[in-house]
């Protein structure tokens, strides 16, 4: 039996980690599919349906399974936006 080349074991098989001063927009292939916040100061999560999310109604290093349409951070903060 052949093994496939590519093989995605987790729930998450790659992440996008966005910086301070940063907006990233998400969709496609590259939709975000959860998020984990490391700082929570000046960030806005958007949400794959609608609606958004400020970082400081977020718990840091906890993994949020919500949809993410966009990512903005102002002068300071770091997401990483995981993907499937």
């Amino acid at each position: 039996m052949a093994i496939p080349d590519i093989q995605a074991l987790g729930d998450y098989n790659r992440v996008t980690k966005v910086n301070s001063s940063t907006t990233v927009a998400f969709s496609g292939s590259n939709a975000g599919a959860g998020f984990i916040v490391e700082h929570v100061g000046n960030v806005t999560i958007h949400a794959a349906m609608g609606g958004s999310i400020p970082g400081t109604a977020l718990l840091v290093d906890t993994v949020y399974p919500i949809g993410v349409k966009k990512v903005e951070i102002a002068a300071s903060g770091i997401v990483y936006v995981l993907h499937r």
